[in-house]
């Protein structure tokens, strides 16, 4: 499905509220599904700390989906080819809007001569990664307040054409 008015755009601190937003209404409903309780109340609190993405947007290549002025997406690479966030608004999942971003990312990784893109990918996300080419590289679990977190480390080479 083709999302209309869909328009893509690097982050500016303004943004930070609704990325918090988003990123905490995404994790507590669509990530409810596959992870406990527990572990959503953790993951989501990042959504409450506007100076984190205030950083994120800062330090990385940071895009925002926009609908008529409205938030839908984030994603985000760091120099190095780690994709840091994919997250996109519970209202709109399996929209396209994922794609979208994960091309404009994906384009920024060869603009940067990455290699390879690679992630930190959750139950939920993972079919969405495989399904655009990327490949399992090991698990990775991060423990945060004493809650261990089991990550797919995916990885997708990147044809860097002319480099």
């Amino acid at each position: 499905m083709k999302i209309k008015n869909l328009c893509v755009r690097q982050a500016n601190e303004n943004d930070c509220a609704e990325i918090g937003k988003l990123y905490y209404e995404t994790v507590r409903t669509v990530n409810a599904k596959d992870y406990t309780e527990k572990e959503i109340e953790i993951w989501s609190e990042l959504g409450k700390k506007p100076e984190v993405w205030k950083r994120k947007i800062s330090e990385q290549y940071f895009l925002v989906a926009v609908i008529e002025d409205k938030i839908v997406g984030i994603s985000s690479i760091e120099k190095n080819g780690y994709l840091d966030f994919m997250y996109v608004h519970k209202d709109h999942q399996r929209s396209g809007i994922a794609k979208r971003l994960l091309e404009e990312i994906e384009n920024k990784g060869i603009e940067q001569n990455n290699e390879e893109i690679w992630a930190y990918v959750s139950i939920t996300a993972n079919p969405f990664f495989e399904k655009h080419g990327y490949v399992f590289a090991g698990e990775k679990i991060i423990t945060v307040q004493g809650v261990d977190f089991v990550d797919r480390i995916m990885k997708k080479k990147l044809n860097n054409k002319g480099t």
